[in-house]
C-alpha cells in the first residue's frame, strides 16, 4: 500500500507538472502546427488593408474660427451718443447667445445658401480604372440646370460627357415625377446627344441642362467627365453632416468650424463662403425692422404731405376770398393763452394721430406677427416699451423659422408671447389714447375760455385760426417724419457684419483612413481570425482527439497513449509486440505495463478492459498487453468475457469456437482440470494462454453473476501471474459491472477521434461510485502522423524511440473498423478473417 501511495504522489505530482505546461502546448497548437493558416490570413488581411488604402477615398479636414460679435457690448463700447445708444434707430440685435449662433452656423437653409453660392450642387469627376477621381476648381466642362428647375429636382441628373474626334458625346439618366401627381413612381429617362462645340443646351423634363467650357484645361481625347447634379437642398444635407460647430471657450463668443470633405480646397472655400453668408443672413435680420420703419414713414410721409398742401391750398383761397393780407389780434394776452394751448392740443392730436396709424397698421392681416414701427414719436413709454419688446420676439421668432416649422416646440412659445404682447400693444394704445382724448378734451376746454375772451376777432381772422391750426399739426407731424426716416437711413448704413473671420480657413491634413490603424486592425484580424476559427472548430467538436482532452475530462490517470500501428508492424493475431525490438509501439506498450505494474496493489494480478461503446480498440489493447507481460517470463492468461460478441478467437486467427469460459459458468462447481480443459495456447509466445469466450449463451448477464466465475478466478489466480480480462463495453451492457467484483484493476479504454467528450460523465461516475476497481485510462488510435499529436507524442514522451519504428511511411494501421450492434445475435459471427482492422 505504502508503494502504491507513493505512485500515486508521483502521479499527482505529473499531473501538476503538465497541466502547467498546458498553456504552452496549446499555444503551440493554435500558432506553430497551424502557421500556415495564421500566415495566409494576415498576408490576406494585410493584402485586403493595402487594397482599401490604395483605393478609399481620403477625408481631409478643414477648421477656422469665427468671432460672433454681441451688438449690444459693441454699441457701448463705440463711444455712440446717448441718443443713439437710448435709440436703436429700428435695428433690433439678434444676438441670442453664442448656442443659438452655432445652431444657426448648422442649418440647413444656411448650408443650402453656401452651396448656391459656390455651385457645389454639381460634383465632378474623372473617370478611373478602379474608381473615379473628384474633381474641383479646374474641371474641363461647367453644367448646371435653370434656376428654376433647380430649385424643383427631386432626383440627381447624371451625366457623362465624353470628347472624341473633336465632338462630345453626352450620355446620361435621370428620373422625374409628374407635378401633377406626386404619388405616382418616378419615371427613367435617358439622355444620348452630340454637340459639335460648346456652350450646348439639352432641354429635357427637370430643366435645361447647359454645358460649357472653362479656363482649365480641356477635356482629353477618349477621356469621359461624369457630372452630377443636384438640388443645393440634397447638396446641402452633406455638409451639414459633415460640419461641427463647437465654442473655443466658455469665456468667449468665438466658434471653432470644422469641416470634413473628400477636397481639401473645396472645404476651405465652403468654410469661408458659409462665414459670409452667415453675415448677410445677420445683417438681414438687423435690417428687417429698419426697412419696414422706413416703409412706413414713406407711406406716412405721402399721405400728410397730400393732407398738408389741401390745408395750404384752404388757407389760400380764405384769405383770397376775404381779401386778408395780415389780422391783428385784438386781446394779447388772449391770443397768447390760445396760442400756448392751441400748442399743446395740436401735440394730443399728433399723439392720438400716431396711435391710430400704428392701430390700423396692426390690424392690417399681412403684418401679423412682422415688426412694428418704433421710434416714430410716440410719447407713451409703455406702448414704445411693448412695441419694442414685440419686435425683438419677431425677429427671434423669424430666425428660428429659418430651420423650424410654425409647429416647432422652440417656435410655439415664442408666437404665444407674440399674441399676448399684442393684446398688451392693443390695452396699452387703446389706454394711451383715452389719456390722451382727455387731455385734448381739457385742453379743448381751456383753449375755448381763452377763445371766448375774443369773441370779437372777425370771422376771417376765426377761420384763419382754424385752418393755421391744422397747418401747423401736418407741418409738425410732416417733419418728425423726415428726421425720424434720416435717422433710420443712417442706421442702414452702419449695419456692420455680425461674424469675423479671425484668420484664413487652416487645412488640417488627412483624417481618414489612417493607414497605421488600418493595418494594425488587419494584422489584429489576421491573426484573430483563425484563432477564432479553430476556437469555434474545437468548441464545436464533441470527440477526443487525443491526451488533452482526456486529461481535461477526468482526474484520473492515464497510463498509456496507444498509437495507430502500420500493417507491417503486425504479425499473427494483429499482434504488434515482438520480443527483442524496441520499434514504437514496443515502448508504447511496455510504458503501460509497467504504470499497470505500480497501479496494481501487492499480491494482486487480475486486471480487467472495458470501454463506453464498442470499436475502442479493448481486446487489441488487452492481447498485445497480455503479450508484454508475457515477454517478461511470466505465465499470463487473457480471458474473452464479452460473452456477447466475442472477438479473442478471431483476433488471434484460431478456428475454435467450442473450448471458452462459458462452458465452466455453466457449472456450480467447476474444478481445476475442468479449467485446464477449455483453455488453450495462444500460438504468439509460450508464456500466453487463451480463454475464450466458448458458445455464445442466451443469457450473458444472468451467467456471470453466478459464484462459479469467483471459483475460476480464484484457480486461475494460483496457477498464472497474471490474468487479463477482455469484458464487453460498459455502456452498452450490465456484465461488466457483475465481473468487475473478481478484478483488482479496470482498464478503461477510449479512442482518439472516435469516442463522445460525453462518455467521461459515466467513466468519472462509475469510478466515483466504486463500481469498477481503481480505473484508468488507456487512449487508443492516436494517429502519430498528423501535427496535433507530433508534438505530444513524436518529441514528447516517444520521441527517442521514433528512430525504430516503421520507415517504410507513416506510423498507423488504417482506420478502426465497425464494431457491429450489440445484442443482434442472429448476425454474431466473427467477421472477415482477412480484416485487420482492430475492432474492440
Amino acid at each position: 500500500m505504502e508503494e502504491n501511495n507513493n505512485i500515486v504522489q508521483h502521479n499527482s505530482q505529473q499531473d501538476v507538472e503538465e497541466s502547467s505546461s498546458i498553456n504552452l502546448q496549446l499555444i503551440y497548437k493554435t500558432l506553430v502546427l497551424n502557421w500556415q493558416w495564421f500566415v495566409l490570413s494576415v498576408i490576406v488581411c494585410l493584402g485586403l488593408a493595402f487594397c482599401y488604402l490604395r483605393y478609399a477615398t481620403p477625408i481631409y479636414q478643414a477648421s477656422v474660427k469665427l468671432l460672433i460679435k454681441d451688438d449690444d457690448s459693441q454699441t457701448s463700447r463705440s463711444g455712440k451718443s446717448a441718443l443713439m445708444t437710448s435709440s436703436t434707430l429700428g435695428i433690433m440685435t439678434n444676438s441670442a447667445g453664442i448656442d443659438n449662433e452655432m445652431e444657426i452656423l448648422k442649418s440647413a437653409r444656411l448650408a443650402e445658401q453656401t452651396c448656391r453660392d459656390l455651385k457645389l450642387y454639381v460634383t465632378y469627376k474623372k473617370e478611373g480604372r478602379i474608381k473615379d477621381n473628384i474633381i474641383y476648381g479646374n474641371e474641363p466642362i461647367s453644367a448646371d440646370i435653370d434656376p428654376i428647375h433647380l430649385e424643383k429636382l427631386k432626383f440627381p441628373v447624371f451625366l457623362e460627357v465624353t470628347y472624341q474626334d473633336g465632338r462630345y458625346h453626352i450620355t446620361g439618366k435621370y428620373k422625374n415625377i409628374s407635378d401633377y401627381d406626386e404619388s405616382a413612381k418616378p419615371v427613367k429617362y435617358t439622355i444620348d446627344r452630340t454637340a459639335d462645340r460648346l456652350p450646348f443646351s439639352i432641354n429635357t423634363s427637370v430643366g435645361i441642362i447647359s454645358l460649357k467650357r472653362t479656363e482649365a484645361k480641356a477635356l482629353p481625347e477618349g477621356k469621359v467627365l461624369k457630372i452630377c447634379i443636384m438640388s443645393p437642398t440634397m447638396a446641402a444635407v452633406k455638409y451639414t453632416k459633415s460640419l461641427s460647430v463647437s465654442q473655443t471657450s466658455k469665456t468667449t463668443t468665438i466658434a471653432q468650424l470644422v469641416l470634413n470633405d473628400e477636397m481639401p480646397k473645396r472645404a476651405t472655400d465652403y468654410l469661408k463662403q458659409l462665414a459670409e453668408c452667415y453675415n448677410r443672413q445677420a445683417n438681414e435680420d438687423k435690417n428687417e425692422i429698419a426697412l419696414r420703419t422706413e416703409q412706413f414713414i414713406n407711406t406716412r410721409l405721402e399721405k400728410i404731405n397730400s393732407e398738408l398742401g389741401q390745408t395750404e391750398g384752404n388757407l389760400e383761397s380764405t384769405k383770397r376770398h376775404y381779401r386778408i393780407v395780415d389780422p391783428k389780434i385784438n386781446s394779447t394776452s388772449a391770443v397768447a393763452n390760445t396760442d400756448a394751448f392751441n400748442q399743446k392740443l395740436a401735440e394730443m392730436n399728433t399723439q392720438i394721430e400716431l396711435l391710430y396709424s400704428i392701430t390700423e397698421y396692426m390690424n392690417e392681416p399681412s403684418n401679423k406677427y412682422q415688426t412694428l414701427p418704433s421710434n416714430v414719436g410716440l410719447t407713451d413709454p409703455t406702448a414704445a416699451n411693448l412695441i419694442n419688446k414685440y419686435n425683438e420676439i419677431v425677429m427671434q421668432r423669424n430666425r428660428l423659422l429659418r430651420s423650424a416649422s410654425e409647429t416647432s416646440p422652440a417656435v410655439l412659445p415664442l408666437t404665444a408671447q407674440l399674441d399676448e404682447l399684442t393684446s398688451s400693444i392693443r390695452r396699452a394704445m387703446s389706454q394711451a389714447q383715452r389719456n390722451n382724448e382727455i387731455q385734448r378734451n381739457s385742453i379743448q376746454q381751456q383753449f375755448n375760455t381763452y377763445a371766448s375772451q375774443i369773441a370779437s376777432t372777425p370771422e376771417q381772422e376765426r377761420i384763419l385760426t382754424q385752418i393755421g391750426r391744422q397747418q401747423e399739426v401736418k407741418s409738425g407731424l410732416y417733419l418728425m417724419l423726415l428726421q425720424k426716416r434720416e435717422e433710420n437711413s443712417i442706421s442702414l448704413a452702419a449695419t456692420a457684419d455680425k461674424g469675423k473671420l479671425i484668420d484664413e480657413p487652416q487645412f488640417n491634413g488627412k483624417i481618414s483612413p489612417k493607414g497605421a490603424i488600418i493595418l494594425l486592425i488587419a494584422l489584429v484580424l489576421g491573426l484573430a481570425i483563425p484563432v477564432g476559427i479553430l476556437f469555434i472548430i474545437n468548441f464545436f467538436r464533441y470527440k477526443i482527439e487525443g491526451h488533452d482532452d482526456v486529461a481535461s475530462l477526468t482526474s484520473l490517470p492515464i497510463i498509456g497513449d496507444v498509437a495507430i500501428a502500420s500493417d507491417t508492424a503486425k504479425t499473427k493475431a494483429d499482434i504488434v509486440i515482438h520480443e527483442n525490438e524496441n520499434n514504437l509501439m514496443e515502448e508504447i506498450f511496455r510504458s503501460m505495463r509497467s504504470n499497470i505494474q505500480f497501479l496494481l496493489p501487492e499480491g494482486k494480478k487480475t486486471v480487467m478492459f472495458t470501454s463506453t461503446s464498442s470499436g475502442e480498440g479493448k481486446t487489441f489493447t488487452a492481447a498485445n498487453l497480455a503479450v508484454s507481460f508475457a515477454l517478461l517470463d511470466k505465465k499470463v492468461i487473457l480471458i474473452g468475457l464479452d460473452i456477447r460478441k466475442p472477438r479473442l478467437a478471431e483476433l488471434f486467427e484460431i478456428n475454435d469456437y467450442r473450448h471458452g469460459i462459458t462452458n465452466l459458468l455453466v457449472k456450480s462447481e467447476p474444478t481445476e482440470a475442468d479449467i485446464d480443459s477449455q483453455i488453450i495456447p495462444s500460438g504468439v509466445n509460450k508464456n500466453l494462454d487463451l480463454l475464450m469466450a466458448g458458445p455464445i449463451p442466451p443469457n450473458p448477464a444472468e451467467l456471470v453473476t453466478r459464484k462459479s466465475l469467483d471459483a475460476i478466478f480464484d484457480i486461475l489466480k494460483q496457477k498464472y501471474d497474471y490474468v487479463i480480462i477482455d469484458t464487453a463495453p460498459v455502456g452498452l451492457v450490465t456484465d461488466t459491472l457483475q465481473i468487475a467484483r473478481v478484478a483488482d484493476l479496470t482498464v478503461y479504454m477510449c479512442r482518439a477521434d472516435y469516442t463522445p467528450k460525453s462518455s467521461f460523465n459515466l467513466i468519472n461516475g462509475l469510478s466515483a461510485d466504486n463500481k469498477l476497481p481503481k480505473v484508468s485510462i488507456v487512449i487508443n488510435g492516436i494517429d502519430m502522423s498528423k501535427k496535433k499529436y507530433g508534438y505530444y507524442y513524436g518529441y514528447g514522451k516517444y520521441g527517442k524511440y521514433g528512430q525504430y519504428g516503421n520507415s517504410g511511411g507513416n506510423v498507423g494501421y488504417g482506420s478502426f473498423g465497425s464494431y457491429g450492434s450489440y445484442g443482434n445475435y442472429s448476425n454474431s459471427g466473427y467477421g472477415n478473417k482477412n480484416d485487420k482492422s482492430i475492432k474492440a
